[in-house]
């Protein structure tokens, strides 16, 4: 009798939850992949729940990512489906399609998922470009337009030939190792410039700003990539809880906060200023208004430089080891990139802006690298869409 009242009520409270798990979750992506698939899409098969996160999961831990990517489109082409978790994602490679969703003029036909938000908060909040949807980004996109003015984008130059030269001359002292990871110190060169570009000499003169950001960008990251692909972030019961390296979230989130928050409190105060020939990012957050006369609150303006330095360091740092891994692969494309460089920057002549335009050879090898390697691309325009 006890025997049978236990399963009776295990069963009570077992299949309900079995109902909401398969109504809520499992009916919907079935669904969709399903309809996807009756319109020739091709893709990986349905698998409640986890979708492809064991594989995906794999492929990170033997740090092959990339890899795993290249498969599934040599496997279905550029446009498929995947699971990730419970989620059916289509993944779109083809250009085309690519400019219609991110360009302006379609925008209202798509939406950021919620997942956006959950995965970006804790590094760059939530009233910036990258998470913003609606009004609020149409208003973000107007006042930062002259933040992408080719004056303000000049005045910039020299704080990346500074860095980059600063790079190169410990690249070359350094007796510590026969190899360079080249992941490593490019993105760490990109953060640099960026957060320079973003902060300005506060960005150089606070003692652990550069550990901050450092932070920031690498450990918390990683931390939120660890959670995400546990699909912690993605259901908030989990997501409050303290564990899953929630800590390293928390503390690199605070970190961060007091020290931008510093950054703004010191321009303000005029005890910092801009690295730059002109005005850096952080001036034209401080100076920008809406049609209203509205400027940005101090949580949009730390939300907007953060998200300046997160979607520009390490989309670009990439976009630098694809081109080396090109000139390295193609003696004669190197040969022509440095008798090019001879050329133009002989006796020791310093890199400007005037006479960037004479790098033709240089540009062409970067414009075919978009080409040929466009994820870092596709992250930046979805960033300011």
């Amino acid at each position: 009798m006890i025997f049978l009242l236990f399963v009776y009520t295990s069963c009570a409270v077992v299949l309900p939850i079995v109902l909401i798990v398969y109504w809520k979750l499992i009916r919907p992506a079935k669904r969709l992949h399903d309809a996807f698939r009756s319109q020739g899409v091709p893709g990986e098969p349905f698998v409640p729940i986890i979708g492809q996160l064991l594989e995906m999961n794999r492929s990170r831990a033997n740090d092959q990512y990339m890899d795993y990517y290249e498969e599934l489109v040599k496997k279905h082409g550029n446009i498929f489906l995947h699971g990730f978790g419970p989620l059916v994602r289509l993944i779109v490679l083809e250009p085309d399609m690519l400019a219609d969703v991110l360009g302006r003029s379609h925008a209202q036909n798509y939406s950021k998922t919620a997942l956006n938000s959950n995965v970006f908060k804790p590094i760059i909040g939530t009233h910036d470009l990258l998470v913003s949807e609606g009004i609020e980004h149409e208003r973000a996109r107007k006042m930062l337009n002259p933040a992408f003015h080719a004056i303000n984008l000049q005045s910039m130059v020299s704080i990346m030939v500074d860095q980059t030269r600063k790079v190169i001359d410990e690249l070359f002292a350094s007796t510590n190792s026969t190899s360079v990871n080249l992941q490593t110190e490019l993105n760490a060169l990109t953060l640099s410039i960026i957060a320079s570009c973003a902060f300005g000499k506060g960005f150089e003169t606070i003692g652990n700003a550069r550990d901050i950001v450092n932070r920031a960008f690498t450990v918390v990251l990683q931390a939120v990539e660890y959670r995400t692909m546990r699909m912690v972030n993605q259901i908030p019961v989990l997501a409050l809880l303290p564990f899953w390296q929630k800590h390293i979230v928390d503390e690199g989130t605070r970190e961060t906060t007091e020290f931008v928050e510093q950054i703004i409190i010191d321009r303000r105060q005029n005890r910092s200023k801009s690295l730059c020939s002109g005005s850096d990012i952080l001036d034209l957050l401080l100076s920008a208004v809406d049609a209203e006369g509205q400027p940005f609150t101090d949580q949009e303006i730390k939300d907007e430089a953060l998200t300046f330095v997160f979607a520009g360091h390490e989309t670009t740092g990439n976009l630098i080891v694809w081109t080396l891994y090109m000139l390295m692969t193609d003696e004669s494309v190197l040969r022509a990139c440095r008798d090019e460089v001879d050329r133009v920057l002989s006796d020791n002549i310093e890199l400007t802006y005037e006479n960037m335009s004479d790098l033709v050879v240089c540009e062409a090898i970067l414009q075919e690298t978009l080409r040929l390697y466009p994820p870092a691309p596709i992250f930046a325009r979805h960033c300011i869409r």
